[in-house]
């Protein structure tokens, strides 16, 4: 047997009963809901009148209706596949939930759900979402939301018992994601254990809005600043150490070694304060076998390991092997890195472009970085002008390729400093031999900014989205 819930979107009057229940039964905290109930509307008043007609007349395509949803229990829920800690567990009878002793409150559940399910809850430092009540199922009760319905629009099924369900509703684990109704995504492939009896308004999709976004938008507390340190800090560490594999037998690297550590302390410690149960860290590798998040956090430590190795190696002189294998492990890491930010339930970050972004981003900040530093040696550089003129016109062709620009503004800020960056680096090289410690300064600042900015508008595409 295979629970589902089974809601009637026609006769819903959005009492939200169920969303108290949900809230009551689990002692849910301020801003934090497992069952939401979405206000959609549409349509409009339009002016048919003509010269055969008498002036004046109107016709409405005016609809409303409302949909209660929850954790869907998918047939393939990727907040299972995607948790570090493999915290999730699938009972025989399809409903999902979460060892909460295990989850150390990393969020990245909620990123990968197409219906933004998974909440943090302040309170409890970790992951939650429904659990199909569970204890009420096992002792043959119904969830709380269905019981507190007044309208029984809102009841559970079987998958594989027709007379559970009714005739006319649409099984969403049966159907394709484009045809589920407004507001579900058309980008998921979880296949939902929800069926719908739809409401007529459902039909005109591109026509609705959700009219309570403020209620039912997720109020993430988690601290994106802290990602931000993280991600931009280990991408410039595995920047300088492919560059360090490349030109290291070439010169004095001591200080190069000493500000990639460096940088991956304050990352690995940026990391720690984005957590909400940071006791549980040592689970993060637990999921290697599917997690890309549990992959990026053991390429850390190997990184960390190569460091380690090349650091040594470099006190006996001996460096060309472990400078290598510190830069292959860098490569491995920036991909790694990647590969968690390309979820499917945001389109936005499903795309090539980010793995090139974030290469581009480690070259572009461990280029600058290693400027700094051989520029403070008084060591050559007119070489990497070039370098930097090739990076930041492919930074800036990225930004122009952008198909889902979030805020004009910034993105237009963003793309300011990338061409400033552009017009430093290609006036210093022509212009100006040495390049001087400030014309190098200052094309490590807007690097970086341009880089803030842009890892910031990646955040605001999450918090943007509804489901």
């Amino acid at each position: 047997m295979t629970y589902v819930f089974s809601f009637d979107a026609s006769a819903c009057s959005g009492c939200k009963a169920c969303q108290v229940a949900c809230k009551d039964k689990n002692q849910l905290p301020l801003g934090v809901l497992w069952r939401r109930v979405y206000e959609v509307s549409g349509g409009e008043w339009n002016n048919v009148a003509s010269e055969s007609t008498s002036p004046g007349v109107w016709v409405n395509t005016v609809f409303a209706y409302n949909l209660s949803m929850a954790c869907n229990h998918c047939v393939h829920p990727k907040c299972v596949g995607v948790c570090p800690t493999d915290a999730y567990i699938i009972r025989d009878d399809g409903i999902v939930y979460i060892d909460e002793s295990k989850c150390m409150g990393c969020g990245y559940c909620f990123w990968a759900c197409p219906y933004a399910a998974p909440r943090y809850n302040p309170d409890a430092g970790g992951m939650s979402k429904c659990n199909f009540c569970y204890d009420n199922i096992d002792m043959g009760l119904p969830p709380a939301c269905v019981a507190a319905c007044p309208m029984r629009v809102l009841d559970i099924g079987e998958v594989n018992n027709e007379k559970s369900l009714k005739h006319n509703e649409i099984s969403l684990w049966e159907s394709l994601p484009d045809k589920h109704p407004f507001p579900l995504p058309a980008y998921s492939h979880t296949e939902p254990h929800l069926a719908i009896d739809p409401h007529s308004g459902m039909v005109r999709a591109n026509e609705g809005r959700i009219n309570n976004q403020e209620e039912v938008k997720p109020k993430e507390t988690k601290n994106e600043i802290s990602l931000v340190v993280f991600s931009l800090s280990i991408q410039m560490a595995a920047g300088l150490t492919l560059l360090l594999a490349l030109t290291g037998s070439r010169f004095s690297y001591m200080p190069e070694l000493l500000i990639i550590g460096l940088l991956l302390i304050i990352g690995t410690l940026n990391s720690f304060l984005h957590l909400g149960k940071p006791i549980n860290a040592w689970r993060a590798m637990n999921h290697l076998k599917k997690s890309w998040l549990s992959r990026e956090i053991f390429m850390v430590g190997i990184l960390g390991a190569s460091w380690l190795y090349a650091t040594f190696s470099a006190w006996y002189k001996v460096t060309t092997p472990a400078f290598w294998f510190m830069g292959l492990s860098g490569i491995g890491l920036v991909y790694c890195m990647a590969r968690v930010y390309r979820l499917h339930s945001i389109p936005a970050w499903d795309t090539w472009r980010t793995n090139v972004g974030f290469g581009v981003t480690a070259l572009l900040l461990g280029s600058a970085a290693s400027m700094l530093i051989r520029e403070w040696r008084e060591q050559p550089i007119d070489v990497w002008g070039w370098y930097l003129i090739v990076l930041f016109s492919v930074q800036i062709l990225l930004q122009l390729s952008d198909r889902y620009p979030i805020h004009i503004g910034a993105s237009r800020l963003r793309l300011f400093l990338t061409l400033g960056g552009l017009i430093v680096s290609l006036v210093a090289q022509l212009f100006s031999a040495p390049f001087g410690i400030w014309i190098v300064l200052a094309i490590f600042i807007l690097a970086m900014g341009e880089e803030i900015i842009g890892r910031r508008l990646f955040y605001e595409h999450l918090s943007r989205r509804l489901l």
